[in-house]
Formats: C-alpha cells, structure tokens, sequence
C-alpha cells in the first residue's frame, strides 16, 4: 500500500477502460466513510462491496479507504474527488430524464407561422389559453410565406398552421379540425329571399368576394363557387385577409364563401348572415 500525502490532490482523469457503473460506488464510499456501509447503502453484500471498492482501488490508482488510529478515513485524494463525483452523478442523472417544462415559470419564447384563417380560428383560443397557464412565455407570429417550410426546417419555427395542401416528405402534420364552406351576405341581402331556388345559381348572379391564400411564392384565389361548379360569376374583389371582409360584405350586395367557423364569428361581429351550402359543400382539414 502506498504511503498517502495530505498533498496529494492530482486531478482524476479516466483510464480509457474506465467503468462508470462504480461511480454510484464510489460516492457511497466517499459519503460513508465505510466498505460495510456502501454495501448497505447500495444493496450490495459485503463481499460485493469489497470487490467493487477493490476495482475502484485499481482503476484510480489509489487506496481510497485507509485504517487509522481512529479507526478508518478517505485518503486526501478521495475526499478531493467528493464533488467531482456528485458532478458526474448528477449529470449523468440529466441526460437519462426527460426534460421538463413548466408553463407557468418558463420563458421560452414560441414562433408560429400561419394564414389569416389560422389567426382568426386557432391563434384566437390559443393565445388567450398560453397566457393564462404561461404569463411569461411570448408567442411570436409570422405570416405563412414560401420560407414558412425552410424556417421549420431550420429551428426558426416551432409550429406552422395550414391547411391539408401536400408537403415535402419529412414533415410531420396533426389535423386540427375539418372544416365546410358557407355563404355570407348583409342582413336584408335578395339573396337571403331566394327561397328553394338553388343557392349556387343565386349566388352566381351577385359579384363575389374570394380569399387569397400563400402558395410557394404566390398568392392563389380561392374561387370556392368555382370548384362547386356554379355558373360563371363575377369575382369583385380578392382579399388576402379574412378580416375585412365581413365588413365588405355587410356594406354591400357582395357575398363570400368562407370556412363556416370565421363566417360563425363574422356573424356574430358584423351584421352579416350564414347561408349552408348543403351536402356538395367541399371540406378540408386544417392542420398544424
């Protein structure tokens, strides 16, 4: 057995054949003082305990435990690696638990992009909601552009919002919601008067509102009539903002098919009125 130096404090670096599985050993050890009571610590036998003690001697190079006069004490050097071990031990504990995140105490911030329809129909639930059970977090909003899929690509979004067009392969998509088309129209509008008359061929003859949305570096329309197979009818006005557009229509014998959720909330906003389409009414998912 070497003779210990109380100056003996050399830094501890691992051989390359290092086990790491006596590390819990080897805080046991330096916390009690004691072969005995590691075992009892760790739920070893004493016979384990010794041998796992006596590799541990082995691979540092040094006796760890000594007998005394007063019965047995760590070497200097075992008590210099006290926090290191701790160290170790507790960053070895990180990497095997998941992280945690507390709504309430972070500060993360959020970058979501999304459409205008996304703002109104999702942004306006999940903002309220996200500033209740998270007061310190910032949610930052980006429009839906042709960059939106390179910035997730990148880390710069957390999240984008859309609807069920195809993307690239590798990116991973949740439905929301699917949604249907209505019609709005002003209050007292002739067309809320057709009676049985069939509402596509009605609507066609009353010039048209239409949404334009993102697509790769353009912006498309959405004649929605169109796609139903209405008669040729009269686009008035493209509008890349949901809206304005109840406001639009309420002033004017103009009409719009819109999702129905923001034509639910536009009725309730502006003196505008809901009109079904019936059954043949396309649908589509809305996603994040």
């Amino acid at each position: 057995m070497r003779k210990v130096d109380a100056n003996d404090q050399r830094p501890f670096s691992s051989p390359p054949t290092a086990d790491f599985n006596l590390l819990p050993v080897l805080r046991a050890l330096i916390d009690s003082g004691s072969i005995t009571r590691t075992g009892e610590l760790l739920d070893l036998s004493q016979p384990a305990a010794s041998r796992a003690v006596a590799r541990l001697r082995r691979q540092l190079g040094d006796p760890l435990l000594v007998r005394t006069s007063k019965g047995y004490r760590l070497t200097p050097f075992a008590e210099s690696l006290r926090d290191r071990v701790e160290t170790a031990l507790t960053a070895a504990g990180q990497v095997f638990t998941p992280a945690g995140f507390d709504p309430a105490s972070s500060v993360r911030k959020f970058c979501i992009a999304t459409t205008d329809y996304g703002a109104l129909e999702v942004l306006t639930t999940l903002v309220p909601a996200v500033a209740l059970a998270a007061p310190r977090v910032n949610v930052s909003i980006d429009p839906w552009s042709e960059s939106t899929l390179v910035g997730l690509e990148r880390g710069d979004l957390d999240l984008a919002l859309y609807a069920d067009d195809a993307l690239p392969p590798d990116f991973h998509t949740r439905d929301l919601f699917r949604e249907t088309y209505v019609l709005i129209a002003r209050r007292g509008h002739p067309i809320t008067r057709a009676g049985k008359r069939d509402l596509l061929e009605r609507a066609a003859e009353f010039p048209q509102v239409v949404a334009r949305y993102p697509s790769g570096r353009n912006f498309v329309s959405d004649d929605v009539l169109a796609k139903m197979g209405a008669p040729a009818h009269h686009v008035a006005v493209a509008l890349p903002y949901f809206s304005i557009a109840p406001m639009i229509v309420a002033a004017s014998d103009l009409v719009m098919v819109l999702p129905r959720r923001v034509a639910d909330r536009f009725s309730s906003m502006a003196q505008v009125v809901v009109l079904p389409l019936g059954p043949s009414s396309p649908a589509f998912a809305y996603r994040m």
